[in-house]
Order: C-alpha cells, then sequence, then structure tokens
C-alpha cells in the first residue's frame, strides 16, 4: 500500500538540506588533520568519528532510497549498528582530505537518490532502531543529521560548534516535527513542552528535544536513541 505524503513540505525539506549539504562543504574547505583528531561535542568521538558517521549516514539513505524505488523495504545499515560502528571506528583516524572526499561523495550520492525517485516516495524503509518510516521523512531526518552532527564537530573556527550554528529553516521545521513527538510520548493531558523548555529560544528548545542540551531540574526528552 502507498504512504501518502504532502508534496510542498517534501520539497522544503529537499531543499532545506541541499543548503545544509552546501554549507557543510563550504565549512570543511579549511578542515585539517588536527581537527580530525580532536574531540567532539560526543562523548569518545572525535571530529573524524562524526564526518565518518555523516557519510555513512548518507550511503544509508540512498540504500534505503533505492530499495523503496524496486518495491521493497529496504534496511538502513546492513549488519545493523554493530556494523555502523565498526564502519565508523575504520574510517575516523582519515586524512582531513578523505574525509572531506567521502563526505562530499556521500552528499552528492543523496541528492542523486533523491532526484532520480519516482515511486520510492510512496514506500517505506527500515531504520536502524527497527522503526519503519515513510521515505517521503528521510530527506528531513538526513536534513537533522547534517545539521546537528556539523556542530557536534565542535570545530569553532569552522563555525561547526553548537546549536548555535543551526540554520533558522532547519530549526523551524524540526522543532515542530520534534515537538508533535514529544507530545505523543508524553502522558495524558499534555499539549506542550515543560514550561522552563517553552521558555527557551527555538534552537535551544529544538536542542534539549534532540539531546543536545541539559536543562536544570527538568528530566531529558529521550526521544532519539
Amino acid at each position: 500500500m502507498e504512504t501518502p505524503f504532502d508534496p510542498v513540505v517534501l520539497n522544503r525539506h529537499v531543499e532545506g538540506l541541499a543548503r545544509a549539504h552546501q554549507r557543510l562543504l563550504a565549512s570543511l574547505t579549511e578542515l585539517t588533520d588536527d581537527m580530525v583528531a580532536r574531540a567532539s561535542r560526543l562523548p569518545n568521538w572525535t571530529a573524524g568519528h562524526v564526518l565518518a558517521h555523516v557519510e555513512h549516514q548518507g550511503d544509508s539513505m540512498v540504500r534505503l532510497v533505492d530499495a523503496a524505488e524496486s518495491g521493497v523495504v529496504g534496511e538502513q545499515y546492513p549488519g545493523g549498528m554493530v556494523a555502523l560502528v565498526e564502519a565508523i571506528e575504520r574510517d575516523a583516524a582519515r586524512s582531513a582530505s578523505d574525509h572531506v572526499k567521502g563526505v562530499r561523495r556521500s552528499i552528492y550520492a543523496v541528492e542523486g537518490a533523491f532526484a532520480r525517485a519516482r515511486d520510492a516516495w510512496y514506500g517505506r524503509g527500515l531504520m536502524v532502531s527497527g522503526v519503519e518510516v515513510p521515505v517521503s521523512d528521510l530527506p528531513l531526518r538526513r536534513w537533522r543529521e547534517v545539521e546537528v552532527h556539523s556542530a557536534d564537530l565542535g570545530l569553532a573556527q569552522l563555525d561547526l560548534d553548537g546549536p548555535s550554528c543551526w540554520s533558522a529553516d532547519y530549526v523551524r521545521e524540526d522543532l515542530r516535527v520534534m515537538t508533535m513527538l514529544f507530545v505523543s510520548r508524553t502522558s495524558m493531558g499534555r499539549s506542550h513542552l515543560p514550561d522552563p523548555i517553552a521558555r527557551l529560544e527555538p534552537a535551544e528548545r529544538l536542542a534539549w528535544l534532540l539531546g543536545r542540551l541539559d536543562v536544570d531540574g527538568v528530566e531529558p526528552a529521550r526521544l532519539l536513541g
């Protein structure tokens, strides 16, 4: 059975993702080997680990779209999380030049997959978490990965450090989606974010929802895992 989607929203997400891709590539022109080896904002990961993940996540989008185009539900990562972690560890220590080449290759592959998709948009894909999602959700999911992990790099000199680096367009789109997800998973009767979170700026609200900001007195959202 075909999964319906809003083409206007899909177009907006594809366009926003393309801008995020180009911002990341532009920032990475100044990447050095020293930066690759630095600790990122994520525990136990260097900037190289983050870049390797961005590359492999892009490849996973291509797999899901191509599978859906052929009429089947594809797996995001064959071999599951174990295989993904092994691939990231294998590639994390590459040179800056090799990381940039890999990220660029995967970016062009993702955009190519979205450009050639026809029937795929009505299909579904199996995420590594075990959740099956509409393929039409993938552009926003990829946009989230690019914006959030770009900021996870912790490279302030490249303007890739923290939620303040996220684009306003991305924050507006994903804040709506993640707020709806949060409300859907909370106890009956709650129809909004906790008051301390609601008082934050939009990027900070989204950062809390995505596990990128701790707020005193408020339990983590734990929406992604």
